[in-house]
C-alpha cells in the first residue's frame, strides 16, 4: 500500500460524502436492522461511486485500518476481505 494515500490528507476536502451526513456513511447504533443497513450502505455507496477522491479514500481506510464506516465504497467487512487478498497476494 505504501504511496496508495501520498496525496495527502487534502482529498479529503474534495470527497462527496461532505454533502451528506454521517449517518449515511457510518450509521447510527449498533441496533440497525440488517435489511436497513444493507439499504444505507448501498446509498453511501452510490455516493462512493461518484466521488473523485474514491481511491484515495479507500487507500486511506486499507492503510489505517478504519474499523467503521462506508470509505472509498467498501464497508468494514469488505476492506478487511480487500486487506486478506491484498496479504495473500504479497505471500506469493
Amino acid at each position: 500500500m505504501g504511496d496508495l494515500g501520498a496525496e495527502g490528507p487534502e482529498w479529503r476536502e474534495r470527497a462527496a460524502c461532505l454533502r451528506h451526513p454521517a449517518v449515511l456513511f457510518f450509521g447510527m447504533d449498533d441496533a440497525e436492522a440488517p435489511g436497513d443497513r444493507r439499504e444505507r450502505e448501498e446509498r453511501a455507496k452510490l455516493v462512493c461511486r461518484e466521488c473523485i477522491v474514491r481511491l484515495e479514500c479507500l487507500s486511506h481506510a486499507l492503510e489505517a485500518r478504519e474499523p467503521y464506516g462506508i470509505w472509498g465504497g467498501l464497508n468494514e467487512v469488505e476492506r478487511k476481505a480487500r486487506l486478506r487478498a491484498m496479504a495473500k497476494a504479497a505471500r506469493t
